[in-house]
């Protein structure tokens, strides 16, 4: 197998089959938002609240994973600069800043 062909089926396919379980995880949040509503319109919102917080924290905590998670990757899959190219840009600099 090429390297191109590795990456999609090590990172993007994976990526993708990721995104499309957020995606109806997203749904699902949505739909529990507005079941909630419902409820608390019903019920007693600190009844609502004290069955549904340790859910509520648990999903919180993950998103933060996800959060960093996502970071992380972007961060590596972001193109590398060199060294090199940044100081010969500060070098280009310089020497046009000491010809005025």
């Amino acid at each position: 197998m090429t390297e191109p062909a590795n990456l999609e089926l090590a990172i993007a396919l994976p990526l993708g089959v990721v995104a499309k379980q957020l995606a109806r995880i997203e749904a699902d949040l949505r739909f529990l938002t507005i079941k909630a509503s419902s409820y608390a319109n019903a019920r007693d919102n600190g009844e609502l609240a004290a069955k549904v917080s340790g859910g509520v924290e648990k999903i919180n905590e993950a998103l933060d994973m996800i959060r960093g998670l996502m970071a992380d990757m972007e961060a590596h899959i972001q193109p590398r600069t060199t060294a090199k190219s940044s100081r010969d840009t500060a070098s280009r600099k310089s020497s046009a800043d000491q010809d005025d």
